[in-house]
């Protein structure tokens, strides 16, 4: 996977384009990467001449336009992410909101009251 930052934006490279600029003493190579297609149509019209290669980002497309904070990149946030893939880390994101423990502490002290327990309301169908 190959991405890059817009702000706290992240966003996956699609496209690598090589440039070859022949000078005196010696060639300079240089690479430039682009999110989307309008990126790179824009970058060959600076140089026509660009090698276009295109990034396999296979089951990391989710992560296009997520935002990770500079603390949470450093707490290894988005290794994390990766590493759980989209419904585990979304899942993840989920449970760990204080407003969902809330909920779910409220939704398990009703059941209680009423004499329900919780495996009953999954073996229901």
């Amino acid at each position: 996977m190959k991405y890059r930052f817009y702000g706290d934006e992240l966003q996956i490279v699609r496209y690598e384009l090589t440039v070859t600029h022949h000078i005196e003493g010696g060639d300079s190579v240089q690479t430039y990467q682009a999110a989307n297609d309008d990126e790179k149509e824009a970058y060959l019209e600076l140089y026509p001449e660009a090698g276009v290669s295109e990034i396999d980002n296979s089951g990391y497309e989710w992560l296009d336009g997520m935002k990770f904070t500079q603390e949470q990149l450093r707490a290894g946030e988005l290794e994390r992410a990766v590493e759980l893939g989209e419904v585990e880390y979304k899942k993840y994101l989920m449970e760990s909101d204080a407003n969902y423990q809330m909920l779910e502490l409220d939704m398990r002290l009703a059941l209680l009251e009423s004499g329900v327990k919780i495996d009953e309301l999954y073996s229901v169908s």
